[in-house]
């Protein structure tokens, strides 16, 4: 399984740790690798979560979210760095990804 490294800054490092699970924030903050399966879905999850509770639209989320899809990008450039809407193109449907990996966070 590949790991890859990805440095945030203190206020996307925050939200990041906002997103997650308790299991994976708890990860996050001993500097452990997390599951990039698990990552990604949660943040995906987070994002499209007022649509799912029926009080926003996806179109009217994806233009409230500016700082979640900049990290969003910021963590997907370093698994496809061709591509960082890769993930972003996903939110609202079923979660793939073709690789397997796990993702450690630093914090800058």
């Amino acid at each position: 399984m590949k790991e890859y490294t990805v440095t945030l800054n203190r206020k996307q490092y925050a939200r990041l740790e906002k997103m997650l699970s308790p299991d994976n924030a708890g990860l996050l903050a001993r500097n452990q690798a997390i599951n990039g399966f698990a990552l990604f879905s949660q943040v995906l999850e987070e994002i499209y979560l007022p649509v799912e509770d029926g009080w926003s639209s996806l179109e009217i989320v994806l233009n409230e979210s500016p700082e979640e899809l900049d990290l969003l990008r910021t963590l997907t450039r370093e698994i496809f760095p061709d591509d960082a809407d890769y993930f972003i193109r996903q939110i609202g449907k079923n979660f793939k990804c073709k690789k397997d990996f796990e993702i450690r966070i630093h914090l800058n």
